[in-house]
């Protein structure tokens, strides 16, 4: 291969991988549009309601192009709940750097899913929420692929392995139970939130007593 022809490889080479990053970036920005404006749509009309041709209009796309992103509006739920799940196990995580304790941790992981219902909405919220416990959701669950959940399967971990609960206690199952148990009670008590609170911290509470050894646990309190 001569020098010119070197040359040559290397800019088109070049220009391929920048013409590549360039899609990227324009597919990931068409799908944050397409996101927002659903978002938006659900927020109106709920999930089942929403309107596609309000949303691709709203994005400034062809209906198929929706479809490409998002076969179904499950498809929608999962994305949001996968990019406001960074922001929580962000939080999270700063909290964990402070001094804790493992009830201070579940009372603080709840407090965060529910500030969720202030940004989203109560009808979106719970929409997302049910997609947790729906059989006919477009993706099996993976709890590994949650930060949330790894966050809190570690802590039980760590504590388990400080003598602080049962030895056999397993923390990828606790972690599961509990954050299942917290989506249930969401989707099945009342919207007063003294109700859901009395729930929630009772609930917190049962968890603990299942876990750690030792005398009765007084009732745990939310974070407001």
């Amino acid at each position: 291969m001569t020098l010119v022809s070197k040359c040559s490889f290397v800019l088109h080479n070049g220009r391929v991988r920048d013409s590549a990053t360039q899609r990227e970036a324009q597919r990931r920005q068409t799908r944050a549009r397409l996101l927002d404006a659903a978002i938006v749509e659900f927020q109106r009309a709920g999930t089942n309601a929403a309107d596609i041709n309000a949303i691709v209009k709203a994005a400034g796309v062809a209906r198929s192009t929706f479809y490409f992103h998002f076969p179904t509006k499950e498809h929608v739920l999962l994305e949001l709940i996968r990019r406001d799940e960074v922001s929580l196990a962000d939080e999270l995580g700063r909290f964990l750097d402070t001094h804790h304790d493992l009830p201070s941790v579940l009372t603080t992981i709840i407090s965060s899913v529910m500030a969720l219902e202030s940004r989203w909405g109560s009808a979106l919220f719970h929409d997302v929420i049910g997609l947790y416990l729906s059989p006919t959701r477009p993706e099996r669950e993976q709890w590994t692929s949650h930060p949330i959940f790894l966050l809190l399967a570690a802590e039980i971990e760590r504590a388990r392995i400080r003598g602080d609960l049962y030895d056999d206690v397993d923390a990828h199952h606790s972690a599961a139970f509990f954050l299942l148990g917290v989506y249930a009670l969401l989707t099945t008590v009342g919207e007063s939130p003294s109700e859901r609170d009395v729930a929630l911290e009772k609930f917190v509470t049962s968890t603990l007593r299942s876990l750690q050894p030792g005398p009765p646990h007084r009732d745990a309190r939310l974070n407001r």
